[in-house]
């Protein structure tokens, strides 16, 4: 037992590292307005919405399958800098997904740049 206590003892000084004192300097810093006074905007994003019935809507509007592309197209030359985002139903159909990500790319988004968010119907987000 006495051993075991000893290997302990030379293993927990041979791994222990000491921390130097540091020596505390009193500064200046310098100050900035135009530094840190803004706080960041929160990004707003155009929703894209999948749900369970096979049904699309672009920011709240019910719109066909095949005339996905073209709203993106308007929403695009509208708003060059909307940014979107895919929510899509947890029991929402994988074509119905396949034909938006066609639509996005028809539409000249990239699919790596629309976050999804995916979630079963009813829940609150």
């Amino acid at each position: 037992m006495i051993d075991i206590l000893v290997i302990l003892l030379i293993f927990f000084i041979a791994t222990t590292t000491f921390r130097r004192n540091k020596t505390h300097v009193k500064i200046a810093l310098p100050e900035s307005k135009g530094m840190g006074a803004a706080a960041p905007v929160q990004e707003v994003r155009t929703s894209i919405t999948i749900t369970k019935d096979k049904d699309i809507l672009l920011d709240g509007e019910l719109v066909a399958e095949g005339g996905l592309e073209e709203a993106l197209k308007a929403l695009r030359a509208a708003r060059p800098g909307a940014k979107l985002e895919l929510e899509a139903d947890t029991d929402a159909a994988l074509g119905v997904l396949v034909k938006v990500w066609d639509a996005l790319r028809g539409a000249g988004y990239s699919i790596n740049e629309v976050p999804a968010r995916i979630q079963r119907a009813g829940e609150g987000g």
